[in-house]
């Protein structure tokens, strides 16, 4: 009898009384019961074939043998580990065609939650895959030609390889054939199979044509490429991905107010001496699922009010980027406090926020993880950990007379006070970008200045030479992508650069395209990375460089994600820039007429010296070139 014909997808193994059907295997699934022991020295594979055979009939003993002997060879071993049969309870095997196909062939990683990167095999395009895949992110990596054997060599001088990772952190997928400038391309179903975001490092291709004379290649012109391809980009992807509808909630408590109430013990200053008192309470009159904190604030002998959950019966709140609120206060500024699990037996630590309140209004509260600050003996703790959402016990509400470090509450008065909260405590998840654009510095500036060359003169290098009208069709591609209707992040990286000296560098950001400076590719692979995982980053347009000040140079280590966050959180939503004293943003305008031979001799000859005057190497003259003719 041959091995293939013995099992097969829902056949039903272990006898009459245990008839469970054979499943297929499936990439990081569990196939119970079975018990998974390493592979390491012990029995030979052909005895514990004789071991697993032992309960069954004849026939199905006799296969066993045989399975054990092409065990011995190495054919039957799913994913490092072995099947091993659980007193009493039945084997469950993987499909089986061949033993042997089995082991040549093992089931795909699962492609699901990706990343696609449109330009992966442009230079910052593989920076963005490699950075992707060390976060441990899948990445579908689109290519523009059918051959993916350059890109895949490209790929692996950088320690990079098709499938899992080294390391298992990290799945890499291709797709060929993938042309901004080719509709059809883009509205492959496979090429959107798991992917939930989208970067795009586009740019046109320049280089020397089959007659030797240079250009730009196969029609991939900055017009092509830069507006009409991202423009084709958005439409596929509107018909593919499914839009972000905005933020989640979560409880993390009961919604029903007596429920509520029930889940609170008080924590009044009359634990130290104090003579202030609390109570939480149902509050019919405002609604089913409000519940009203109230007391009487005394200063004397103390100065707070507080109360604090129960244990809750779910700890791991990781999936969610923190707390939300819906409260109706009397205008005076409480805490949150946030007990983890390594705080339980440490009274004196806990995690505090505070939110304001509006005399007699509802509104919504969101405190993100990185609001809440350890707090060790009423004092914030600089040494303290970060806020683990994956461990918190306990939650707890706070008035004091204080805000942290015996500094005064602004908004606190002593006597009576009251809190509404609507539906009890909830965790929050906001959209992160959906579509993540590397724009360049200069496009703003470029389309203000329009057609007055006089006023072009008067710009930076890039504006005054805008290669190909490379400005106005990046602009173009970043109206597209600010009026698509997904969560998006524009990145204007400032001048790429592959040079590394003086690095790891601290990174600055800004608004309103008044930057220059020089940004690494590497540098932004780790920025694009930070920006997709992070909701600060979305609705937003900015331009990135590195900080030139001495101490932001040859740092420890690449930027945290304390200090993407601090750089995200400082950036006005698009939607806002007028609020905070930004101009709205300009209209598109055409490409100038490019400038004269004898012009862009002085304007390459003032990026030398520009160059030179920061300490960053010249270009060479295959660049220098390259920019003059484009």
């Amino acid at each position: 009898m041959q091995v293939s014909n013995l099992v097969r997808k829902g056949t039903c193994v272990g006898g009459p009384s245990q008839r469970k059907p054979v499943h297929s295997a499936r990439w990081g699934r569990q196939v119970a019961p079975v018990k998974a022991v390493p592979n390491l020295a012990g029995p030979s594979f052909t005895e514990l074939a004789q071991d697993l055979s032992s309960n069954f009939s004849p026939e199905v003993q006799q296969a066993g043998l045989l399975v054990g002997a092409v065990v011995a060879a190495g054919s039957l071993v799913v994913g490092g580990y072995l099947a091993v049969k659980n007193e009493g309870e039945p084997i469950i095997v993987p499909e089986v065609g061949s033993a042997m196909s089995a082991a040549a062939s093992p089931p795909p990683p699962p492609r699901e939650n990706a990343v696609l990167v449109i330009g992966a095999a442009g230079r910052t395009g593989r920076q963005a895959v490699q950075q992707l895949l060390q976060s441990g992110r899948t990445v579908v990596a689109a290519l523009r030609t059918a051959d993916k054997a350059a890109a895949a060599e490209a790929m692996g001088s950088m320690g990079i390889q098709e499938g899992v990772q080294a390391g298992g952190k990290g799945i890499l997928f291709y797709e060929t054939g993938v042309d901004v400038t080719k509709p059809e391309t883009l509205r492959r179903p496979e090429l959107w199979k798991g992917v939930t975001q989208v970067v795009t490092c586009l740019g046109g291709k320049f280089g020397k044509q089959p007659d030797g004379s240079m250009g730009y290649i196969d029609g991939c012109t900055p017009e092509a490429v830069e507006a009409l391809g991202v423009q084709n980009l958005v439409a596929a992807m509107s018909e593919q991905v499914p839009k972000q509808t905005g933020v989640q909630y979560q409880a993390m408590m009961p919604e029903a107010a007596g429920e509520q109430v029930a889940m609170w013990d008080r924590m009044d200053d009359v634990i130290m001496g104090g003579q202030s008192s609390s109570l939480w309470e149902p509050a019919p009159d405002e609604g089913p699922h409000v519940a009203r904190w109230k007391g009487d604030l005394i200063v004397e002998g103390g100065g707070f009010c507080g109360a604090r959950t129960k244990p809750l019966m779910q700890t791991d709140w990781s999936a969610y980027d923190g707390i939300a609120l819906r409260v109706k206060g009397d205008g005076q500024i409480f805490k949150l406090n946030i007990k983890t699990l390594e705080q339980v037996d440490t009274p004196e630590s806990t995690y505090q926020a505070t939110f304001d309140t509006v005399d007699g209004q509802w509104h919504d509260v969101l405190l993100p993880w990185h609001n809440f600050v350890p707090v060790k003996r009423a004092q914030s703790d600089p040494d303290g950990a970060p806020l683990d959402p994956s461990k918190i016990v306990k939650l707890g509400t706070v008035l004091s007379r204080f805000e942290f470090n015996k500094m005064p509450n602004p908004m606190y008065r002593p006597g009576p006070f009251q809190l509404l909260m609507d539906g009890g405590i909830r965790a929050f998840k906001a959209p992160r970008p959906q579509i993540v654009m590397i724009s360049s510095a200069g496009v703003e500036r470029n389309a203000i200045v329009g057609d007055d060359a006089e006023r072009r003169k008067k710009q930076i290098p890039i504006v005054q030479l805008n290669p190909g009208g490379t400005l106005n069709h990046k602009y173009a591609g970043e109206i597209a992508i600010r009026s698509s209707g997904y969560p998006y992040c524009v990145i204007r990286s400032t001048g790429m650069t592959d040079n590394t000296e003086g690095a790891p560098f601290l990174l600055e950001a800004d608004q309103g395209d008044f930057m220059s400076g020089a940004i690494g590719r590497d540098e932004l692979g780790t920025l694009i990375t930070a920006a997709l995982a992070m909701p600060d980053s979305a609705g937003k347009t900015f331009e990135v460089r590195r900080c030139e000040a001495k101490d932001s140079r040859n740092r420890p280590g690449p930027m945290t994600q304390a200090e993407f966050t601090r750089m995200f959180t400082r950036l006005s939503l698009d939607r806002n820039r007028w609020r905070v004293g930004l101009q709205p943003f300009p209209t598109y305008v055409p490409p100038p007429a490019p400038p004269t031979e004898e012009r862009k001799e002085e304007i390459v000859a003032d990026v030398q010296r520009i160059r030179q005057e920061r300490g960053v190497q010249p270009q060479t003259e295959a660049n220098l070139a390259t920019a003059k003719r484009q």
